[in-house]
């Protein structure tokens, strides 16, 4: 039960919120040089490091051990998507092979998987599926009235297609608090037709082709482990959201 008010009470630390300003200024930065690229490596890996070697302590026991809980996750995703795409490389014919995709995906998947597993630990299955649909159906929403951003500007167009994307996400993070296995099972089924609707599934005959697999972890993947974590959900971590909800 302790846990579970930690989770509810999580709020975005100073340390967090410098290391991801950090996070986006060099990213920012990197359309003038590649070379500033470097604060987004301090941003995303200094306060682990620092809190490694004890000379940052803003975390308790709770959170140090999610967030070494979320390290082990990326090291396994990590090393096994290097172990099968090392099996592909060497079983097609050689050629000319571009190494900056190949570092970004890896970049993006040990990222992306430390991140959820941390939201997870902290939050809970339910709420984290729940807050990332919000912030899903937010930016597609956002998407489509910029898409209608231009000379002959459709206000009203924008606004429409704006709910249309936008109400489907908000519906099933609803459907997330109060019937996850259903919500879940949803969120597997989408992932798939995006899969699909997009040709992410080029991916195996190209995997480097485009950025494709940053694509794919980026914008299927917390649709996928969303939904994975709500049907996995244990009947202790429901009964606790619940009590968390009645409270």
């Amino acid at each position: 039960m302790v846990e579970s008010n930690k989770r509810s009470r999580w709020r975005p630390s100073p340390t967090g919120m410098v290391a991801g300003s950090l996070v986006v200024l060099g990213f920012l930065l990197s359309e003038i040089d590649w070379g500033f690229l470097a604060i987004s490596a301090f941003g995303a890996f200094g306060p682990g490091i620092l809190r490694e070697m004890g000379i940052l302590r803003d975390r308790d026991e709770f959170q140090l051990r999610a967030s070494r809980r979320a390290g082990n996750h990326a090291y396994l995703v990590a090393g096994l998507m290097a172990f099968l795409l090392m099996a592909y490389m060497r079983s097609v014919e050689p050629g000319p092979v571009d190494p900056e995709p190949l570092v970004t995906a890896f970049l993006v998947v040990l990222w992306f998987t430390w991140l959820l597993s941390s939201l997870l630990a902290y939050w809970g299955p339910r709420k984290t599926a729940s807050r990332l649909l919000l912030v899903f159906g937010s930016l597609w929403g956002l998407f489509a009235i910029l898409s209608n951003v231009g000379p002959e500007y459709q206000g009203v167009l924008g606004f429409i297609m704006a709910l249309v994307v936008m109400l489907p996400f908000f519906g099933l993070a609803y459907v997330a608090r109060r019937w996850p296995r259903i919500a879940g099972a949803v969120l597997l089924l989408v992932s798939v037709y995006f899969f699909y609707f997009f040709g992410l599934y080029e991916i195996f005959t190209d995997p480097l082709a485009m950025g494709r697999p940053v694509v794919l972890v980026l914008f299927l993947g917390p649709l996928c482990a969303s939904g994975i974590a709500l049907l996995c959900m244990k009947i202790d971590d429901e009964e606790g959201a619940e009590a968390d909800e009645a409270s």
